[in-house]
């Protein structure tokens, strides 16, 4: 026997999200980060405030947020230069070395030179790389957080904890990259690869801005729906952008003003019975979601089987 989604749980669902609690944290976040590397510009000639970028990413963008939801931002850094030294080919073997000695001499005293003999070199240091910038970010929002604020280094992110600057049970995620203006491309480093992976998003925030434009908030309290039940099914938030690609390619005319529930049932009906071969990808909209690789490369491909999976299990 299927469950029943009624129109009061329905709008409870839609109603569960503090939109003033998420506008104030997108401030914090953002002041928090500028500051930073503003401060990280005086000293670093490799930083400049206006070649950075800071996006926000998955639910963060639209505000579709659930209880089980992150907060997910892309901090891009549009300079070559970090983005050659993260990533430069060198001998281990001989670096290692270099880096045995190094420490081995700073615990010597400290020898005079004979006479005619060149003083060492002084050791030199590696050059400014992105986990530098993740080092120093940490460094300057630490000053600017309460001292019940944690700061977690990851290998591509910062994670930021705490109840008195963010919020109970809040989780930030910053993932800093490189930034490649021209394409428009953020590019995380693959430490295992020794290379950079894409990230372009495409379109994704063009057409979603259009939607909503078309169809008003109430695109937005659908994926807040879907996400709070595909949450409590599942324990976890489903991919974004299968999500916004099955939003977007729905008739704007199933999205009925001032109804959320009648929404609801129209959309819910409309992926369940709806060919995923041809549903554009929110991003590459000239791609079916299905065979939009980057659309899966940010997500799990299970997520779209799940939510039709979910949607069954109920009665409207």
């Amino acid at each position: 026997m299927k469950s029943e989604l009624d129109r009061e749980l329905v709008e409870n669902l839609n109603e569960s999200v503090d939109n003033d609690f998420i506008k104030k944290l997108n401030t914090t976040v953002y002041g928090l980060v500028e500051t930073a590397l503003a401060e990280i510009e005086e000293k670093s000639p490799f930083i400049k405030v206006d070649k950075c970028v800071l996006i926000p990413v998955d639910e963060t963008y639209t505000g579709a947020f659930c209880q089980q939801s992150e907060y997910t931002y892309f901090l891009g850094i549009d300079n070559p230069t970090i983005a050659f030294n993260t990533t430069r080919k060198r001998n281990w073997w001989k670096h290692l070395w270099k880096t045995f000695k190094s420490y081995w001499r700073i615990g010597r005293k400290k020898r005079k030179p004979k006479k005619g003999e060149k003083e060492a070199a002084p050791v030199t240091f590696e050059k400014y790389q992105i986990k530098d910038l993740k080092a120093d970010l940490i460094l300057r929002m630490a000053n600017y957080m309460q001292e019940t604020s944690v700061a977690y280094e990851f290998n591509n992110h910062i994670t930021l904890v705490g109840p008195e600057d963010f919020g109970p049970g809040v989780k930030i995620n910053i993932v800093v990259c490189y930034y490649e203006g021209k394409t428009n491309t953020f590019k995380l480093y693959s430490a295992s690869k020794n290379k950079f992976i894409d990230y372009n998003f495409g379109s994704r925030y063009e057409l979603l801005d259009q939607k909503r434009a078309e169809v008003g908030e109430m695109f937005v309290n659908m994926e807040k729906i879907l996400n709070q039940i595909f949450s409590k099914a599942y324990g976890y938030v489903p991919n974004q952008m299968i999500v916004e690609s099955l939003l977007y390619s729905a008739p704007n005319n199933l999205f009925v003003d001032k109804d959320v529930y009648q929404t609801f049932v129209n959309i819910a009906n409309y992926i369940r019975f709806k060919d995923p071969r041809k549903i554009p990808s929110i991003a590459y909209p000239d791609k079916m979601f299905l065979k939009d690789k980057f659309t899966f490369l940010i997500g799990s491909t299970v997520d779209y089987s799940r939510i039709v999976t979910m949607l069954d299990r109920f009665k409207y």
